[in-house]
């Protein structure tokens, strides 16, 4: 996979964690990496440098309230809810050092493709990468979501009946079993 045409943007509060996402990225081959370390500035970076790729801390702390829990999905949230917003629809990967369910849920539900838990192996990441690009998910949109169709597990599901209208093949009438 060539990732030398991507933008990515590391919006991480960690010194650390931002240089060791940068390396990872500068290794799978990308040119282009900006780094971040509030939402102030990670927001100014993805309207003026043309951001590809976010991957984004959920802790990532807003300057005046640099305690605030969640600052990091919150942003996220904002992004993929503002319809002007040019980087809408861009990959989004959170990470966080404790991928409980519940913050796993929040995640999922500020419209991130993917959640990693900290500390984050270089196969792990590039495979999450590489998953995004090569098996986009559709984007859904409602008043309060924005985000890839969180449905994406592969189960088989043909022994079962099929219920929605857009399950249905062309062939198959609405109350067929």
């Amino acid at each position: 996979m060539n990732l030398s045409e991507i933008g990515f943007l590391v919006a991480d509060p960690s010194d650390l964690y931002r240089e060791l996402f940068r390396r990872l990225l500068y290794g799978f081959g990308a040119k282009k990496v900006l780094e971040a370390r509030d939402t102030q500035t990670a927001k100014r970076l993805m309207v003026d440098r043309g951001v590809d790729f976010l991957i984004c801390a959920a802790d990532l702390p807003t300057l005046g309230a640099p305690n605030k829990p969640g600052s990091g999905l919150a942003f996220v949230k904002s992004i993929r809810l503002d319809t002007k917003h040019p980087q809408r629809a861009i990959p989004m990967i959170v990470t966080m050092g404790t991928a409980r369910r519940v913050s796993v849920g929040q995640s999922r539900d500020s419209g991130v493709n993917f959640v990693l838990s900290k500390p984050v192996s270089a196969v792990v990441l590039y495979d999450r990468i590489n998953w995004i690009a090569r098996r986009p998910r559709p984007f859904w949109e409602s008043p309060s979501y924005f985000g890839p169709d969180r449905r994406f597990r592969e189960i088989d599901f043909d022994t079962m009946p099929k219920r929605r209208q857009s399950d249905l093949s062309e062939a198959e009438p609405a109350d067929a079993e």
